[in-house]
């Protein structure tokens, strides 16, 4: 719902009395209170919000591009301002638009010389009152309906202003030097609805009045300095919001660190405590390891047949005439003895070496009269 509204015009200002304002909530008055208080902002006379437009005819408009993109039109914006406007930049209030293109800015300026406005705004400041903003006039009949729509508005004056609106933006403002008929209002802004205040049905211009039955969007061309403007307590709000969020992070990264550090410690401290321990288990454990090798190494030994024992009984079962050239044993699955040499009678040192073993002959062959073998014995 519309609050106060002034309209500042070449007679002077009209003043218009809206719906009834929404009282500030609570929150909002007890951080007022509280800032003021402390001296961050001035105490200020309670007093309804006014919000102020300009009409048309008093404005200057000047819509260009500029080859710049980003955070650089503003500082281009300024260079500009001397060149642009019909009066010294630092003794008037402008605010403009921008919206990018392909390979350019597009920007709609708008500004007014203090002397015209500065006197209004100081009565309504010191009467009382809150400054919404100040608006062009033609931002007074921006709804949030019409921001989607492309629509155009006839403002009367002493020199028509025909306005065209795209998608909530104001795209095209002319200045008609006679009063348009609605069609020419219409080739001229290329718009199906041609909005015009005060219109009569047969002048065939849609009545603007319809469009003041909802709050205007109050977004773009808000001419009004910082000076003038009311305190934004929800940027304090959100300030002292992300300041308390960003205290609680750093409050939560000392407590982790600490509980990082106590912990790193109660290890340290476990592991200094446990060293010598585990010095005595890892001694404890070769020890362990190299019994368990020296048992293994003599049960292997003892798995080993006797080997005197084998040539003791190989020297007492051994035929007198019989002779060995050469004596070897290998452990494979079991003892085998290997025999080579020569005997006059085969049978009877078979029969003798029984006893060692499984004897079996390999081979035999008879050379210069004696009689050769090779013979293997399975040990027990």
């Amino acid at each position: 719902m519309r609050g106060a509204e002034v309209i500042i015009t070449d007679r002077g200002a009209i003043r218009l009395e809206g719906g009834p304002v929404a009282k500030p909530h609570p929150v909002e008055a007890v951080i007022a209170r509280m800032l003021a208080r402390v001296g961050l902002v001035p105490h200020q006379k309670a007093g309804p919000a006014v919000t102020v437009y300009v009409a048309e005819e008093l404005l200057f408009c000047k819509q260009f591009s500029l080859p710049v993109k980003g955070s650089g039109i503003k500082q281009a914006i300024g260079y500009q301002l001397e060149m642009l406007l019909p009066f010294p930049n630092n003794a008037c209030f402008f605010s403009y638009v921008t919206e990018r293109r392909k390979k350019e800015t597009a920007v709609t300026l708008y500004a007014v010389p203090e002397e015209f406005i500065t006197p209004h705004l100081q009565e309504l400041a010191e009467s009382g009152h809150s400054l919404a903003g100040l608006f062009p006039l033609s931002q007074r009949y921006l709804n949030r309906r019409q921001g989607k729509k492309k629509w155009a508005l006839l403002l009367p004056g002493r020199m028509n202003t025909l306005l065209t609106f795209v998608n909530g933006r104001l795209s095209r403002r002319l200045l008609c030097p006679s009063s348009p008929t609605v069609k020419e209002a219409r080739e001229l802004s290329g718009c199906d609805t041609v909005y015009c205040p005060k219109a009569l049905e047969s002048d065939g211009f849609a009545e603007a009045e319809s469009l003041l039955a909802d709050a205007p969007l109050g977004k773009a061309f808000n001419l009004l300095p910082a000076s003038y403007r009311r305190p934004d307590y929800f940027k304090f709000v959100v300030a002292g919001l992300a300041i308390l969020n960003v205290l609680s992070l750093f409050l939560l990264v000392g407590i982790k660190e600490y509980r990082f550090q106590a912990t790193s410690s109660r290890v340290e401290a476990e592991i200094a405590r446990l060293q010598p321990e585990m010095k005595k288990v890892n001694a404890l454990g070769s020890k362990e390891d190299r019994i368990r090798k020296e048992i293994a190494r003599l049960e292997e030994i003892g798995r080993n047949p006797d080997l005197l024992a084998v040539l003791t009984g190989l020297t007492d079962k051994l035929p007198p005439s019989a002779y060995l050239d050469q004596l070897r044993m290998e452990k494979k699955e079991a003892a085998i003895l290997y025999l080579d040499g020569y005997a006059d009678d085969m049978g009877e040192m078979s029969t003798s070496l029984q006893g060692l073993g499984e004897v079996s002959l390999k081979s035999t062959s008879r050379r210069n009269n004696k009689n050769y073998f090779q013979m293997e014995i399975n040990l027990p």
